[in-house]
């Protein structure tokens, strides 16, 4: 916590505080019958520093007024009046001596050994809550004091509250306090003083004291005074004239949004913030009117918490009778029905697992004939030679150069160029009679698209059965998963700027040497997920050497891997397991799957294509050996799947690929992709669930003698409450009468203490 001081009235008092620093640190005199023994500290009016008494050894505080000007005298008098007047109170420094005629002028004060709260919060930081509360209330009272007595100290800060060898604390330093019927103006601390109050202009104002009260309570929590930061501060000291350095402040503290961070201090309750929030309101009228009123609300909150333990036995009898009546009970009805459910869900379980399996075998075999005919396709020397010849084939080569750049794909002003691609008779040529026949042609897997990317990524052909997709061919894929074999996407996107995890030179882009399975990505018409099957295509160079020539890839709409007999109390469904951003996508489910086959064209809906099984979830299959027991479907959260919205069994497996005979064996990869079969929980478990309503009808009556006595004990509970809640309205109704009533004896002291002040030194 950075130490504050008080706001100066001129820069004359700015260049003063200045020159004290730079001068010899040796008491500025002597005080007769004390022994000046080291510097306390500086400020813009003079030096405190520890002396101890010549006579009883006791040590002391001395503040000099040095600067030797009649605006010293008159602060030291104003300062020494107060002393006085608040000689017998035990939270404010007792007055020992003072110098009238000495130069510079001082005044002897009690040396407190523990040094200021401000010192306290340098070593510490922050303060525990109930400490930080405990002491804010003595505080309280000591301004209770003051304010009782007619005086507003106007200037608390952590570095104003000296602690005595108990901790307890003691107000000091009242150069700015008022008398509460005086007009003249004080101004604070910055941070710690109300914004009305950093007005040269400003009648002094019980509330500043409420103000400074609540940010003293704000920085012991948080180790910083309310709305305090450098730039702030810089800001405000920036201006030279004092008017403009107040002008700042004020509109600084208006704009500023309110603060925040002591309501995540562990220990801080809502209540002990709404306090802290009404104190250090920006507009006087919500604050509370007077320091007892922040006093009254901070005991309030004691005496609730001094009431929760009543509270907890209202709640907890009840709650210990509930459970001794219904012990008895609970050990039939628990061995009952865990015994059914057990034996229930065991066999559920079991035929689960072989659904989840059969679902994940077809969606296996299916994709087994994708990477069939794309590797049957691929490995075709005549296919080979031909994308051989158009990607060496100079006159395209150039027609490619400028499309290599996946920044460019959005580019509208490269359409020209691709449209040098799409007319190109030898790449419509190589379309039809490789591309679209395997796409037409019925005994191949129905697929989405067919195309062929060169060696940079940029697509040179394609062929979708959709019609009405966007003409892609042109357009540079390298950053896709399909093209790099990677996990997902290489591109992100940040605030609307797209970067790409991939090398900027075109001849060296990391590329795939196997067939691979893509990450999903989406249909931007229609919302459908699609996965793309993608294998390299490689011919001999002048050298003999492979040539890498591009990828040939063939992509397939999500909806009709998994074949099962969907019924609406049992289903599958398809996720997508891997690790990356779309791990847990439900691909295929009964909903989708009816959307999609009543009307083809239909765009789905973003907020349904994007649930997911959480992580968690897909985690917690692998621990329970492929059941999850109750299992929440994430489409019953869309209103759409309101039918879904249900507990379910679940069994999964894994989709594993075939890879190729393998030693006389065939071998299978895991594609991480998983088939997840449901059973409705409450349907299978409906036999459990009727013998618990047997029982649970043997329960009414005991439930019933149940809310007889717990109704008793929280009528006893509440009144208890009730009489407390009067004995503290009583409190504080006597308390505010008392404080009003010290405050007009304590006004009328000052002011006859003020008739009789010595004239000395004017």
């Amino acid at each position: 916590m950075s130490s504050e001081h008080t706001q100066q009235q001129d820069s004359e008092q700015l260049r003063a505080a200045r020159d004290l620093s730079l001068k010899p640190k040796s008491a500025p005199a002597s005080v007769p019958g004390y022994t000046i023994e080291s510097l306390l500290g500086t400020g813009a009016y003079g030096e405190v520093w520890m002396a101890r008494d010549q006579k009883t050894g006791r040590r002391v505080a001395v503040k000099f007024y040095t600067r030797q000007t009649s605006l010293d005298f008159s602060l030291l008098s104003r300062e020494v009046e107060k002393l006085v007047f608040l000689s017998a109170d035990r939270y404010v420094v007792q007055l020992l001596d003072v110098g009238w005629d000495a130069k510079p002028p001082y005044y002897v004060m009690d040396f407190i050994e523990n040094g200021s709260l401000e010192d306290e919060l340098k070593r510490r930081g922050m303060m525990p809550v109930e400490e930080a509360v405990e002491l804010i209330e003595e505080i309280c009272i000591g301004l209770m004091h003051l304010h009782g007595k007619g005086v507003l100290h106007c200037d608390l800060k952590p570095g104003n509250v000296l602690l005595d060898q108990d901790k307890k604390p003691r107000l000091a330093d009242f150069g700015q306090s008022r008398l509460s019927h005086e007009q003249a103006p004080a101004l604070g601390t910055l941070f710690f003083m109300a914004p009305e109050q950093a007005d040269l202009r400003a009648t002094p104002d019980a509330r500043w004291d409420v103000y400074a009260l609540g940010a003293l309570l704000y920085c012991m929590l948080t180790g910083e005074p309310p709305f305090r930061d450098e730039s702030m501060f810089k800001r405000i000291e920036s201006p030279e004239a004092i008017e403009d350095r107040l002008h700042h402040y004020r509109k600084l503290i208006a704009q500023a949004p309110m603060p925040s961070r002591h309501r995540k201090v562990r220990g801080v309750d809502r209540n002990l913030a709404d306090i802290i929030d009404r104190c250090i309101h920006r507009d006087p009228k919500q604050r509370y009117p007077s320091v007892q009123s922040v006093f009254q609300a901070l005991r309030q909150r004691d005496h609730a918490h001094a009431r929760r333990p009543l509270m907890i036995l209202g709640l907890i009898g009840p709650l210990l009778l509930l459970a001794v009546m219904t012990l008895f009970g609970w050990n039939a009805y628990r061995d009952a029905i865990a015994q059914t459910d057990q034996t229930i869900t065991k066999q559920t379980l079991k035929s689960n697992q072989w659904i989840a399996q059969l679902a994940a075998r077809s969606a296996a075999e299916q994709m087994d004939n994708f990477f069939r005919v794309l590797n049957e396709t691929a490995e075709d020397p005549d296919l080979r030679r031909e994308v051989s010849q158009i990607i060496n084939d100079g006159a395209i080569r150039d027609m490619i150069a400028p499309l290599t750049n996946p920044a460019d794909n959005e580019n509208e002003g490269m359409d020209s160029q691709r449209d040098l691609l799409i007319d190109n008779g030898e790449l419509i040529q190589l379309k039809n009679e490789w591309l679209k026949t395997r796409l037409e042609d019925a005994s191949y897997p129905t697929a989405a698209s067919w195309f062929i990317c060169d060696y940079t990524g940029t697509q040179i052909t394609s062929v979708f059965r959709d019609k009405e997709t966007k003409n892609t061919i042109g357009k540079n894929f390298a950053y896709r998963s399909y093209f790099t074999g990677r996990d997902q996407a290489a591109r992100t996107e940040n605030n609307g700027t797209v970067e790409f995890d991939i090398s900027t030179d075109p001849d060296s882009r990391e590329h795939i040497v196997q067939p691979t399975l893509s990450a999903i990505f989406q249909s931007k018409a229609t919302r459908k997920w699609k996965i793309a099957f993608s294998t390299p295509l490689y011919w001999p160079d002048e050298s003999g050497e492979q040539q890498f020539l591009g990828i040939l890839a063939v992509t397939a709409d999500m909806g009709s891997f998994i074949e099962f007999a969907d019924t609406a109390d049992q289903y599958v469904m398809l996720v997508d397991g891997r690790e990356g951003e779309y791990r847990g996508t439900v691909l295929e489910h009964p909903l989708l799957r009816l959307l999609t086959t009543s009307n083809r064209d239909i765009i789905l809906p973003s907020e349904l294509t994007t649930r997911r099984v959480a992580g968690d979830v897909l985690d917690a299959f692998e621990v329970n050996q492929k059941d999850l027991v109750p299992f929440h479907d994430p489409i019953g959260d869309d209103p759409a799947g309101v039918d879904y919205r249900r507990d379910w069994i679940a069994s999964w497996a894994d989709v594993r690929r075939r890879t190729g005979p393998v030693n006389g064996s065939d071998e299978r990869i895991n594609t991480g992709f998983k088939a997840i079969a449901v059973v409705d929980r409450d349907q299978t478990l409906e036999p459990s669930r009727t013998l618990g309503t047997r029982l649970a009808r043997m329960g009414t009556l005991a439930l019933t003698f149940f809310l007889l006595v717990s109704s008793g004990l929280l009528f006893i509970v509440f009144r208890s409450l009730r009489r407390s809640r009067e004995r503290v309205a009583r409190f504080s109704s006597m308390g505010e009468n008392t404080a009003v009533n010290q405050g007009i004896h304590g006004m009328s002291t000052m002011m006859a203490m003020q008739s009789e002040t010595p004239k000395t030194g004017e």
